[in-house]
């Protein structure tokens, strides 16, 4: 860096938690080092639990800063990003969690060194993010999913079973024996389109991946300004755990039995409630109001040629048709 180079001033949110802690301090401090020499000065801030990054994000935003850098796992960079939506901040990410899965979407380098040169070029695409509330709850930002159902009552007990707490495993499975078998689900596509359909599952996209690399959505987009959902109509608990089990790590297998939408907005109501979860969130239960926030969001991304699918934005002006849709004019309230 030249002397001539102005230096730009970034806040740098870390979970020193995050991937495996033991390397936290020296990552940080290669971080700090690298993003030093491309010109970039950062104020840190350590989020532990991740929750506190929020908030340190919207202070950043308050304070001035143009640039907020999360550095962490998934939901380190999720809960920066809730404290950024409908700014201008830009968020630079630097992964060091176990899945990364948002740094994935994204294209966003694994090293620690490459992250940050990339951070440098300040080369930014503004992005579609999802906003989530359950009738009288807060909203709540996401950037992978929602989901709604099965997967949601099992995620936090699979979670833990697959970081290794194999105590979990008798949890996980008393939830699957004693979930509520396929609720009649109403929901209303952009005001207008009304389906109802029995299933113990409804996932709300905005990213093609979750999880524990789940490609549940490969076709969505982060640049649409829409939500793809996949609803799994007179699966069993058995099949839709198989169907999972096949799309782990970025497999896909087509299934014609899903039913797929898109849509900008959503409302899902269900008999009996299911549970609701977002990017790993547990919200409840009750009436879901799901929406996409487009282009809310400013993030530091690779260029066009080196951009993932799922930057990939859709031209059509309009919604492609619903796959077997079973449809009814006017569900009860």
């Amino acid at each position: 860096m030249s002397k001539k180079d102005k230096v730009i001033y970034a806040k740098l949110i870390a979970n020193p938690g995050a991937g495996k802690p033991e390397q936290a301090a020296k990552s940080l401090q290669l971080a700090t080092r690298f993003l030093q020499q491309s010109g970039i000065k950062v104020d840190v801030a350590l989020a532990k639990p991740k929750e506190e990054a929020t908030p340190l994000a919207k202070q950043a935003v308050k304070d001035g800063y143009k640039i907020v850098i999360a550095m962490g796992g998934d939901g380190t960079l999720e809960a920066v990003l809730r404290g950024m939506v409908g700014s201008k901040a830009r968020l630079g990410i630097i992964p060091v969690g176990t899945q990364n899965n948002m740094a994935k979407s994204l294209g966003i380098p694994e090293t620690l060194e490459e992250a940050c040169a990339l951070i440098a070029s300040n080369n930014t695409r503004k992005l579609d993010v999802g906003q989530v509330k359950i009738k009288k709850g807060k909203k709540l930002y996401f950037f992978e999913l929602t989901a709604i159902g099965l997967v949601a009552a099992l995620y936090p007990k699979a979670n833990k079973i697959l970081d290794g707490k194999l105590s979990s495993i008798k949890d996980a499975a008393l939830t699957l024996i004693h979930h509520e078998p396929q609720p009649k689900v109403y929901l209303t596509l952009d005001d207008e389109s009304k389906i109802k359909i029995e299933t113990m599952l409804v996932v709300v996209s905005n990213t093609p991946i979750f999880g524990r690399n789940f490609l549940v959505a490969p076709n969505a987009s982060l640049q649409d300004g829409l939500l793809d959902i996949s609803v799994y109509p007179n699966f069993s608990k058995a099949e839709i755990l198989a169907y999972y089990t096949k799309i782990m790590n970025e497999g896909y297998s087509d299934n014609e039995k899903i039913q797929r939408y898109r849509a900008r907005k959503l409302e899902v109501k269900a008999s009996p409630k299911m549970d609701v979860m977002a990017d790993g969130v547990m919200l409840g239960k009750g009436k879901v109001e799901i929406k996409n926030r487009p282009g809310a969001l400013w993030v530091i991304t690779p260029d066009d040629t080196t951009a993932p699918a799922a930057l990939v934005k859709d031209t059509s002006e309009e919604l492609p048709a619903p796959v077997s849709p079973v449809a009814e004019k006017n569900p009860p309230g």
